[in-house]
């Protein structure tokens, strides 16, 4: 796929959320595409649609009552909105992955950093990989974020918490997704792990070509992407270049 070639494309995207008391419509009527490759800030307040936006391309919707009501999502030629969960599974962590706002509610406390980014081999890796690859990958991976691969044998409690989003990241790098979507990453951090954190993020767009989404409210940090989207009450209100 060339970078001109469209990796994602969402058509008249809307989206529901359904209780017994209220239908809260968070997405509303989307459009949007993006090449490989490319990389997109999506900006806009707290409630505007911009997480729901990504838990839809992620399958990730059910959990919280939300419903596509119309629609489609086409990743890499296929609609991914009429995909059974079982075919998703294969395709999240593996070919989009999403890297949450809190890692401390993304990762599993009694589990070395090191296991949970084997895990994540492990489950994607249909036999590609032997167990030293996969170790060595894992190191790689640590390496790339900046954390010494000797604390792979560390648990989640014993780093930062801008270390701790660098282990997400090592745990969504690990299997070289082609999209990348990064909720709010910098949302707990300093100003300091802040930068680091989307310094990590522009390393993996270059090193992978990857498509990279990065959901925030801060439009300092949206405007480190090449292109930035404004979504308000579930609608874009503004789509611009910036030049980088």
């Amino acid at each position: 796929m060339s970078n001109t070639e469209k990796m994602l494309e969402i058509k008249d995207l809307s989206v529901i959320y359904k209780t017994d008391l209220e239908t809260v419509y968070a997405v509303n009527g989307v459009t949007l595409s993006l090449e490989k490759g490319a990389t997109l800030g999506l900006v806009g307040e707290t409630g505007a649609g911009k997480t729901t936006l990504a838990l839809t391309l992620m399958h990730l919707l059910l959990e919280r009552s939300g419903k596509v009501t119309s629609g489609c999502i086409t990743f890499e030629g296929e609609n991914i909105v009429e995909l059974p969960e079982a075919d998703m599974r294969k395709i999240r962590g593996d070919k989009i992955a999403m890297i949450f706002q809190d890692p401390m509610t993304s990762l599993n406390p009694v589990l070395t950093v090191g296991e949970q980014i084997a895990e994540a081999l492990y489950v994607h890796n249909d036999g590609g990989r032997s167990k030293e690859e996969i170790e060595a990958r894992v190191d790689e991976t640590l390496t790339l974020v900046g954390i010494p691969p000797a604390r792979k044998h560390e648990y989640p409690h014993q780093f930062s918490g801008g270390m701790r989003q660098r282990v997400v990241i090592a745990i969504a790098l690990s299997c070289e997704p082609d999209l990348l979507i990064a909720d709010e990453p910098t949302g707990n951090l300093d100003s300091k792990a802040s930068e680091e954190i989307i310094s990590l993020l522009r390393l993996s767009n270059k090193k992978y070509n990857q498509t990279v989404i990065v959901i925030t409210h801060d439009e300092k940090i949206a405007l480190e992407a090449d292109r930035v989207i404004t979504i308000d009450d579930g609608k874009i209100i503004k789509d611009e270049r910036t030049g980088k």
